[in-house]
């Protein structure tokens, strides 16, 4: 924001004080401090009124307040810091909508978070129902880095971690089931499968309860016969 700061004043003159007060070496009576914590207030303003003068308003502010930190309550750091805080305000004034936008200054707006965290949270939810426990974690992490408040998301990690172990421990050693064996008309398990000529194979009773027309469903080609079910897929199944 200091560098849209400086660009701005460049063309526009900013409202308010035009300069800051120079921190006088003096160090004597009431409310004096050791030398050494002195010298640090010092080269604290002393860096901050370079800052405001090279229009860089929040590490001026940063300065003062740290100053004011070590000596609170001194009138020209509380005057110093005013004079920041009042040109920085007339810089987000003059600033246009369409320009926080296209570029805001402190992030992304908080609903465009929340909207990519939602994400997130609904592929971890299907993932869970899959008991693809591993991989929603990962996917809560993921949205945790976009939006590290986002409840919903901190919620469903605390959910899944309590719950990780034990779901590891019943599914350990159990094999991953793919769809290799999967009829593609009921999307289950075979049951007494039967193969076309063309080599595709279909549950029984799928597949004459679907076929219409003599054409297999997978390649289209006609099926001039009915094959009966393939006694070597049916032993291959068996052993699962």
């Amino acid at each position: 924001m200091s560098g849209e700061a400086s660009s701005l004043s460049s063309g526009l003159v900013l409202q308010g004080v035009d300069d800051v007060e120079d921190y006088i070496w003096a160090n004597e009576g009431e409310g004096s401090l050791p030398w050494d914590r002195f010298s640090h207030v010092f080269d604290l303003v002393q860096n901050g009124n370079q800052a405001f003068r090279e229009n860089h308003f929040e590490e001026a502010i940063n300065c003062y307040s740290r100053a004011n930190n070590i000596k609170p309550g001194d009138p020209i750091i509380l005057g110093n810091r005013s004079a920041a805080y009042s040109r920085i305000s007339h810089f987000l004034k003059q600033r246009p909508a369409s320009t926080s936008e296209y570029r805001p200054l402190n992030g992304l707006d908080p609903t465009i978070h929340a909207e990519l965290a939602l994400k997130d949270a609904d592929k971890e939810g299907s993932l869970d129902k899959l008991e693809k426990y591993e991989l929603a974690q990962d996917i809560i992490l993921a949205g945790l880095q976009v939006d590290p408040f986002s409840n919903p998301l901190r919620v469903s990690l605390r959910n899944l971690e309590s719950m990780l172990p034990t779901m590891m421990s019943k599914s350990l050693g159990k094999p991953e089931r793919s769809d290799d064996f999967d009829c593609t008309l009921c999307l289950k398990l075979l049951f007494e499968p039967v193969t076309t000529p063309c080599g595709h194979s279909f549950c029984r009773s799928c597949l004459f309860q679907s076929m219409d027309r003599g054409q297999c469903f997978a390649v289209y080609l006609h099926v001039s016969s009915y094959a009966s079910a393939s006694i070597h897929l049916i032993c291959f199944l068996m052993l699962f």
